[in-house]
């Protein structure tokens, strides 16, 4: 019996998906050959991804269940301060990088990205533990089958927000763990991610009470959208 690997992820455009790869193998091919530029690329496809990202995690869900205008506003205004702030971070982040830490970033990258077997848009993906992925599946099938949200509420909003600390650890901590950073540096960047952390916890929690079965059903779809597996390598 072939095993299989839970993976979570959004897709992205084609395009996109080149010019990472084809980003990786100039940084594993031309790194160091005193050209800083390769740095300023990586960077580019690094915020272009969380732009993906964050059409995957916040714009699409919230055309799904819409929510008060005046809170939409509220939540726009913040999640375009946290991606201002997010791609500040990246483009100083990599423009301090060395080769080696460069290298080391690049292949790391490129095994998150992943096109499924069943489907031609690729994709950009993290693994998840059988756990948190088979907690997903029976929550999805109880939100659509049981109209009592209030019985499963709580363990959907938990499940989202485990969710959103996993994202954070592949997104950010994986990344910052594999190179040498300033502790002035890391102490101002992990500041910005903690408090990025608590408004989408915050954000989570206030709009999954608000929605009706019927919105909560559509989402799921979403959610189930960024399910993925494959065969373990």
């Amino acid at each position: 019996m072939t095993e299989v690997t839970a993976l979570w992820g959004f897709p992205i455009d084609e395009q996109l998906h080149i010019d990472a790869h084809n980003t990786v193998q100039k940084i594993q091919n031309d790194c160091g050959k005193g050209t800083k530029q390769l740095n300023e690329e990586a960077a580019k496809i690094i915020v272009k991804l969380a732009h993906h990202g964050l059409e995957n995690y916040y714009r699409r869900p919230t055309e799904i269940v819409p929510i008060h205008p005046t809170m939409k506003k509220v939540a726009d205004t913040g999640i375009k301060a946290v991606m201002g702030a997010i791609q500040l971070v990246i483009k100083q982040f990599f423009k301090k990088r060395n080769d080696e830490e460069l290298k080391l970033l690049s292949l790391y990258m490129e095994q998150m990205l992943w096109t499924p077997s069943d489907k031609d848009q690729p994709h950009l993906v993290f693994g998840v533990h059988d756990e948190l992925h088979q907690k997903a599946i029976v929550l999805i099938a109880q939100v659509r089958n049981e109209k009592n949200t209030n019985a499963y509420i709580d363990d959907v909003i938990d499940a989202m927000c485990e969710l959103v600390d996993l994202s954070l650890y592949n997104y950010y901590h994986q990344p910052i763990n594999k190179v040498e950073m300033g502790s002035m540096s890391k102490k101002t960047a992990d500041m910005g991610i903690n408090q990025a952390e608590k408004g989408i916890r915050k954000l989570i929690d206030k709009l999954l009470r608000e929605v009706s079965h019927r919105q909560l059903v559509e989402l799921s779809y979403h959610l189930e959208s960024m399910i993925h597996q494959k065969a373990a390598e």
